[in-house]
């Protein structure tokens, strides 16, 4: 499942606005994509001054949004999810948009391992769900995913 981590400035947001970050990050994903937003990891990391460098000089006003997810998004897909997440964390936070940095990394399924199984290929969940040992079934059941609706 995608996972993305936003490094900030430490003492830049409030819990407050990290779980709206998160709670962004993971609606935009889901939206665009149609993975479930509860598939959707999204890791905080706060930076001290002196550990964010651009170009050798310390910054601390910038958030950057770095995203690991499965390839197979179109370009359309993966563009309009960056812009919508630099927008809407620049909301939240009061950051300029010019200062709200994304990458989206995409992995081949074949290089991501989750729930001890490597990931289906696009178009392949249905049966990879069906290839799951039950409890593990069951656990994703109760998130509301069945094997007629998984989808990454």
């Amino acid at each position: 499942m995608p996972t993305y981590v936003c490094s900030l400035a430490e003492g830049s947001v409030t819990q407050n606005q990290k779980a709206a970050i998160a709670e962004a990050v993971s609606r935009i994903h889901s939206e665009e994509t149609g993975a479930p937003p509860y598939f959707v990891q999204v890791v905080i990391e706060e930076k001290k001054p002196n550990e964010r460098f651009l170009g050798g000089s310390p910054v601390s006003g910038q958030i950057w949004i770095r995203g690991d997810i499965r390839a197979g998004r179109t370009e359309t897909q993966r563009t309009t999810m960056m812009q919508r997440m630099m927008q809407e964390v620049g909301q939240i936070t009061g950051v300029k948009n010019q200062d709200v940095w994304v990458y989206l990394c995409n992995l081949a399924p074949t290089d991501m391992i989750e729930y001890g199984h490597v990931l289906p290929r696009p178009g392949e969940e249905a049966a990879w769900y069906s290839n799951l040992p039950r409890p593990l079934q069951d656990y994703l059941r109760s998130l509301g995913t069945t094997r007629e609706n998984f989808t990454l």
